[in-house]
């Protein structure tokens, strides 16, 4: 098999994954996998399967012996491309698919030519793939000063909750801010904003991707966040594995769905925006607090609710309070799988649903 043929057949695989990785005209996917992986490593992540297998299981396959697996795989982990777990001083592997997982990992490694391929491949291919999926990875949920102290918060729409739930917190570099940076166009607002949880966590501190912190710090790391400005989007389950904070000039996510004429039907988020217009002093602070170009202020300010996303931003700096936070009509509230497993095998049997429709 020659080397075009070996990443051709990587990029197959990964996006025969529950999260796509599809080819594009220019091939510049081809360009991002040789920069991520070598030959070998290429040949290797063919073999892994998003369900977690020994060296020994994943050597049977490869045709490698079991510590030739296991060296190859640590390698692998290390730089990102894979998933390792320990548990009971055994280690398992499993699949990466592109984002959200073998991208974030290159938070460290970093470089101004990658980030660039990878804003192109977006573009040219994964843009669709994400904003077309029926259940997306991410949820918006809103800043939790924007609640009105009477509405009733389910567990999984209140960021504190979902960090009072966690044991083990790693706090992380945001790589679409620091890629921006690196091209010269950051937009200024913090760097270390993205909270990982649960096994997760375990490997961001094992491959040095960030640092442990507290259940404190995690919470003033999100006041800072609503502070300067930045989205709260934890994972799309109720145990939730992440929680990312996107600003609309550098989020990859955000800065793509920006693009289209109605965003609020492409995220999943259970609230919207309302403006009393008597209240309103029109001075537009909402405007650059609003991060998807939602609201307008023609006399009075007005919320365009085709590209609300419900993040509250708006809410917390009206200097007249004449903002507030709207729950959606019951036959419209979302409610996230349980599990990050139940969500990427819902994803994966939507997008398989999807493949035979031909759609």
């Amino acid at each position: 098999m020659t080397e075009k043929d070996v990443y051709r057949k990587l990029q197959e695989h990964l996006d025969s994954l529950p999260v796509g990785f599809p080819a594009t005209k220019s091939g510049v996917e081809i360009r991002i996998l040789r920069h991520l992986f070598t030959e070998e490593e290429a040949r290797m992540a063919c073999h892994l399967t998003p369900f977690a297998a020994s060296a020994e299981q994943i050597a049977q396959k490869s045709g490698h012996t079991p510590a030739e697996a296991e060296k190859l795989l640590e390698q692998m982990g290390r730089k990102g491309l894979i998933f390792t777990s320990r548990k009971g001083g055994k280690s398992t592997y499993r699949a990466a698919w592109f984002a959200i997982g073998i991208f974030e990992h290159q938070v460290t490694r970093l470089t101004k030519e990658f980030y660039q391929d990878v804003e192109q491949y977006i573009e040219e291919g994964l843009r669709d793939e994400i904003v077309s999926a029926q259940t997306p990875q991410l949820r918006v949920v809103p800043v939790e000063t924007s609640f009105d102290s009477k509405m009733e918060i389910a567990p999984y729409d209140s960021v504190r909750e979902l960090i009072k739930q966690q044991s083990k917190l790693v706090v992380a570099e945001c790589i679409c801010r620091k890629g921006s940076k690196l091209k010269g166009e950051g937009c200024g607002k913090p760097l270390e904003t993205c909270l990982v949880f649960s096994t997760g966590a375990f490997y961001y501190l094992e491959n040095g991707l960030g640092r442990e912190i507290s259940q404190e710090e995690a919470l003033e790391i999100i006041d800072k966040a609503e502070e300067a400005g930045l989205v709260l989007q934890p994972g799309n389950a109720q145990k939730t594995f992440n929680i990312c904070a996107c600003c609309g000039d550098c989020c990859e996510i955000l800065k793509n769905l920006k693009k289209f004429p109605k965003p609020s039907e492409m995220v999943a988020s259970n609230y919207y925006a309302q403006i009393d217009a008597d209240s309103c002093s029109s001075c537009e602070t909402c405007i650059d607090r609003c991060q998807m170009d939602a609201i307008t202020v023609p006399d009075t300010a007005v919320v365009d609710l085709d590209r609300c996303i419900g993040c509250g931003l708006c809410v917390t700096t009206c200097p007249s309070e004449a903002i507030t936070m709207k729950q959606k009509e019951e036959s419209e509230l979302t409610v996230p799988p349980a599990t990050g497993t139940d969500l990427y095998i819902k994803i994966g049997t939507e997008r398989q649903e999807k493949a035979q429709k031909g759609t």
